[in-house]
């Protein structure tokens, strides 16, 4: 992908000022042609709240993949929104403030800040792991590179978001970045490694193509729940058995 983007969603006022910093440095886009196609004609669309902020993402992102067939550097353009809507709804799960969330001049900072807060929420959900914080989670946090995620074209990171990253009630808490860095900790752990080696591998995880990563890969140090095998299940009585063996699993 081309330009560097922030992967924190920066505090931006309206939806004109998110399609600007979208096609910022990517050649052969333009703000204007992406909300003209989006039809967003009005001045001003406040998307400071995270709920109405939803549908003007989902309103540009459609627009860029609709330029993408005549223009394919769109597919940065997409990919950008796609990560900025993604970290969004991340911040929003994990309850950052306005000043760990919105900061455009460090999103480094929130970026690395917001891991703790993820480890936390996923062994608080049963998720991941607890033996994870016997390491030095905040020395592994300075370790992960934000702007990796800018890497990932926008069919790879819909597919993360869609099928491989953390979910609690159907809303994401888990960004690409965090969930090598869980895996690069579980595969140390299976080692008995410390942090020199978490960051090592780490580093040849969030290198590498995505795709070249086995869905095996991605469950290491997570912990499949018991409620899992209720999904797309539509015997009453068989889902209804389930639920009890899953309430005797967790009791």
């Amino acid at each position: 992908m081309t330009a560097e983007v922030h992967t924190m969603t920066p505090c931006l006022a309206t939806i004109e000022q998110l399609a600007e910093l979208a096609c910022d440095g990517v050649s052969n886009t333009c703000a204007e042609q992406l909300l003209d196609t989006a039809g967003v004609h009005s001045a001003g669309c406040n998307i400071l709240d995270h709920h109405s902020s939803h549908n003007h993402y989902t309103q540009l992102i459609m627009a860029a993949l609709t330029l993408r067939e005549n223009s394919p550097t769109y597919d940065a353009t997409a990919s950008r929104l796609l990560l900025s809507k993604l970290t969004s709804e991340v911040n929003h799960s994990l309850t950052f403030t306005s000043t760990t969330s919105t900061n455009l001049t460090s999103p480094a900072l929130s970026y690395q800040q917001g891991f703790l807060s993820y480890v936390r929420k996923g062994i608080d959900l049963g998720q991941i792991r607890p033996e994870m914080i016997a390491y030095d989670l905040q020395l592994l946090a300075k370790k992960i590179v934000p702007n990796l995620d800018s890497n990932l074209t926008y069919a790879e990171l819909h597919s993360l978001s869609n099928q491989l990253l953390m979910r609690h009630q159907g809303r994401c808490f888990e960004l690409p970045q965090y969930a090598f860095m869980r895996i690069a900790i579980a595969l140390a752990m299976k080692e008995n490694k410390g942090e020199a080696r978490i960051a090592e591998i780490y580093r040849l995880l969030s290198m590498r193509s995505y795709s070249r990563i086995s869905t095996k890969i991605f469950r290491e140090g997570a912990i499949s729940k018991p409620y899992e095998i209720l999904h797309g299940n539509t015997d009453e009585n068989n889902a209804t058995s389930k639920k009890v063996r899953h309430l005797r699993l967790v009791n």
